[in-house]
């Protein structure tokens, strides 16, 4: 523990140095849940850092207003609206360009949530910014003169939501829908497809593009929720250690739960929607729904899963995809007994609920293309390779394929989640989850 302490410390310490620091991956079974998120935050702004192009900030030399999503906006943070859709960056660049008249609509969501600013006139919880010129703003009736945009925030978070809808997805199961409400329009910012039988999320979705290249960094993150969907489960108290030690103990007995629950490796509240997936702070406070997770072996979190979450999306920024991203979970994952048998795993062993699971999946598809490409990983760090190889239920497309260098996950190290690819119809051969689409190749 004080070998983790002095490592947080010292990346604390170099945040604003250009330097090099170790990959997560490097140090997946070495930090803890909360330890590794904070670590994964400091590499993600250095790496921003890096990629950053020092002189694409021209705000003076342009009409309009032109922002950085790191450096010029502040928290807690309003929802941005252009438009009908949520405001973006122009393309992969990291910045915001607003035409001089354009209007972005500002909100504080939730109750007693309202705008401020140094130059407020009146209480708003929603108003109309207006671009005047650099990063100024106007607002008629509820801002005096002009402002910076980037000094406009909330009275505190807004409240992001998370909704039952009636669309049906895979086995009849319901879809939640979580995004923020303004002026009484729900903006949704992912969909899920939850078994409320088993408390199990099948999959989410979401659309990723170039866009999606840069993210804020240093996002505040907020205690996970369950809403209304765990009934008469304290969802947070089932990922505890000492409550996996107790559940796994149940099956195996106690012996063998203190080889298997350890103090590097432990199941984590596994984002499926990645935080860093999107852009603002709004977005990526609103992916802490456990409508939204399901148990991952942390050493696999920080290993092979955060390789692809980050490899993925700037693949995706640097090549101009345009991709809808189907990210999900199957089957059960399994521990030899005291009898040497496999026995399923669930945090809830009573009722057969959240079950822990053997797969996790990103299936990223280009339907302008026509390109997807499935991405598969085995969430067990107790397989011996051979019984990783036995459920390996496709050709791997991405091993031996230079097309997919980009991707520098480890998918032979099954302590941090042994990997592979498929095409879309190998993947739909074993997982059915999917809605209808096709695909005329690789997306690589």
């Amino acid at each position: 523990m004080r070998r983790v302490l002095v490592l947080v410390a010292f990346v604390a310490a170099v945040t604003a140095l250009p330097t090099e620091i170790p990959e997560p991956a490097q140090l997946a079974l070495v930090l803890g849940e909360e330890e590794f998120e904070d670590y994964l935050d400091v590499w993600l702004q250095l790496e921003q850092n890096k990629a950053a192009n020092a002189s694409f900030y021209e705000a003076g030399s342009r009409s309009g207003c032109t922002f950085r999503i790191n450096g010029d906006l502040g928290q807690p943070q309003p929802v941005y609206i252009r438009g009908n859709r949520y405001l973006a960056p122009n393309g992969n660049t990291g910045q915001i360009r607003l035409n001089t008249g354009e209007q972005v609509v500002i909100a504080c969501t939730g109750s007693g949530r309202t705008i401020r600013h140094p130059n407020i006139a009146a209480s708003r919880n929603v108003a109309t910014a207006t671009c005047v010129s650099n990063n100024l703003v106007s607002g008629s009736g509820w801002l005096n003169g002009n402002g910076a945009f980037g000094q406009l925030t909330c009275s505190a978070h807004s409240n992001e939501e998370a909704q039952w809808t009636t669309t049906r997805c895979w086995n009849n199961n319901l879809v939640i829908r979580v995004g923020f409400i303004v002026n009484n329009v729900f903006h949704p910012l992912y969909w899920s497809c939850f078994n409320q039988n088993r408390l199990e999320v099948l999959y989410v979705w979401y659309d990723q593009t170039r866009e999606n290249a840069v993210h804020q960094t240093g996002v505040d993150r907020p205690n996970w929720q369950a809403g209304s969907f765990f009934p008469g489960v304290a969802v947070n108290t089932m990922y505890t250690q000492n409550n996996q030690r107790t559940v796994v103990t149940r099956y195996v007995g106690a012996n063998l739960a203190n080889q298997y629950i350890t103090n590097h490796q432990f199941m984590s509240r596994g984002h499926l929607a990645a935080k860093s997936d999107y852009v603002f702070a709004t977005g990526q406070r609103a992916t802490f729904f456990f409508i939204n997770a399901a148990p991952q072996w942390q050493p696999f979190n920080a290993g092979n899963w955060n390789s692809l979450e980050q490899n993925l999306r700037a693949r995706i920024g640097a090549a101009g995809y345009n991709t809808v991203i189907y990210t999900g979970t199957f089957g059960v994952t399994q521990l030899r007994d005291q009898n040497n048998r496999f026995v399923d795993i669930y945090l809830v062993p009573e009722r057969n609920q959240i079950p822990v699971p053997l797969y996790f999946y990103k299936v990223a598809y280009d339907a302008s293309r026509r390109l997807g490409t499935a991405f598969i990983s085995i969430n067990n760090p107790y397989y011996t390779l051979a019984e990783c190889r036995a459920r390996q239920f496709c050709t791997d497309r991405c091993r031996n394929n230079s097309a997919f260098n980009w991707l520098r996950w480890q998918p032979d190290r099954i302590d941090i989640g042994y990997s592979f690819c498929c095409t879309v119809d190998d993947f739909r051969r074993t997982i059915p989850h999917l809605p209808s689409f096709s695909t005329n190749g690789l997306l690589t």
